[in-house]
């Protein structure tokens, strides 16, 4: 029997090693995208500047739903510019995964498909990309 819990617990903390692993790699990637991106506005801690442009750490909007926050980096809304000439659909999902798993932030990852089908359908508009679709 404790032959069988140390087996499990070993499993265990080889499981959370390789998550552990996994969530650094993409932290990076995503880390790497918005010191080019996103920094200059909403600064290295994601606290933003007050009146001028929002705090992504703690923010409803990032926090809240998946699908708003996604439009947004795709059409841009307001000051905030659309990325989407600049970054490749992949980049932009793992922005969006970070920016809503960092800095005490855990909304949750959101899917390469859901971003997919957002960029689908925002192509498929008359107008296209940008401001005020």
């Amino acid at each position: 029997m404790k032959n069988y819990v140390k087996i499990l617990l070993a499993m265990v903390g080889i499981s959370a090693l390789s998550s552990a692993v996994n969530a650094q790699d993409h932290s990076a990637e995503g880390a790497a995208i918005y010191t080019d991106f996103c920094e200059a506005c909403h600064q290295v801690n994601g606290e933003g500047y007050e009146d001028v442009y929002p705090p992504l750490k703690d923010n409803v909007f990032v926090l809240g739903d998946r699908e708003e926050l996604i439009y947004l980096l795709l059409e841009g809304r307001a000051g905030m510019p659309t990325f989407i000439g600049d970054l490749e659909v992949e980049e932009l999902t793992t922005i969006v995964n970070y920016i809503r798993n960092s800095w005490g932030n855990a909304a949750g990852d959101i899917t390469q498909d859901e971003m997919n089908t957002a960029y689908d359908e925002i192509a498929e508009e008359d107008d296209g990309f940008g401001p005020g679709n």
